[in-house]
């Protein structure tokens, strides 16, 4: 099996969407430059909010790369569809993540000497935004494989739906507060609870049809192909 994914990685590489998380590292790289030559430099402050908006694009655009317009015709291959879209996870997470960290190496540059930039942290969000987007394309690919691009807008949405949900939370669950903020290590313990959240969602959405109860009702339950097994 690893052979076979290795054997995988060069097509999909050509076969994946690339275009709209470029244009959003383009975007997101402009913003950072924009805000840096408007203001001279970038306060930490606002280094936090632009790696912020940064990760929720990505993660946002991340999902396009899981559409699959060769789904249905796909289906008579030996490869099964998990083993597909798990490298297509990757691939996308990959680089989402590459794509933020040129970002943030991009606002550090513009940060005055000696301004802090916990660069750690920042990645425990970017890595929840990023899976977190593409959970939710995952799953409206799989129950909707025929809506192609569509779907990923799906995943999009549902993630700033989630995203704008915690802007609700209580002072407790704050999960967006500044590094001069008491509430940053309690927010980030936070993060690290909610990292797996959408790693799990993942692994319904891409697994295998006897652990997908939920998703039997999608198209890929009423297929007979071994490549859902």
């Amino acid at each position: 099996m690893i052979r076979t994914a290795l054997i995988l990685v060069r097509p999909l590489l050509r076969a994946v969407d690339w275009t709209p998380l470029a244009w959003t590292w383009l975007a997101s790289a402009a913003v950072i430059v924009t805000a840096a030559l408007t203001r001279g430099a970038v306060v930490s402050c606002d280094a936090v909010v632009l790696s912020r908006l940064s990760a929720g694009a990505m993660g946002a655009t991340a999902g396009f790369a899981l559409v699959d317009p060769m789904a249905y015709s796909a289906l008579a291959t030996p490869v099964p569809r998990w083993l597909r879209m798990w490298l297509r996870t990757a691939l996308a997470a990959g680089a989402a993540l590459a794509g933020w960290g040129t970002n943030l190496a991009l606002i550090a540059v513009f940060l005055p000497q000696g301004s802090p930039l916990l660069a750690g942290d920042l990645a425990l969000e970017a890595a929840t935004c990023v899976l977190t987007g593409l959970s939710g394309a995952a799953v409206a690919v799989r129950l909707r494989p025929r809506h192609g691009r569509s779907a990923a807008l799906t995943g999009a949405a549902a993630q700033f739906a989630l995203l704008t949900i915690t802007l609700f939370l209580s002072a407790e669950l704050w999960l967006w507060p500044l590094q001069d903020d008491p509430q940053w290590p309690v927010a980030h313990r936070l993060w690290l609870v909610l990292l797996p959240l959408p790693v799990a969602c993942l692994a319904l959405a891409n697994g295998n049809r006897s652990s997908l109860g939920f998703f039997r009702c999608g198209p890929y339950a009423r297929t007979t192909s071994s490549l859902l097994a």
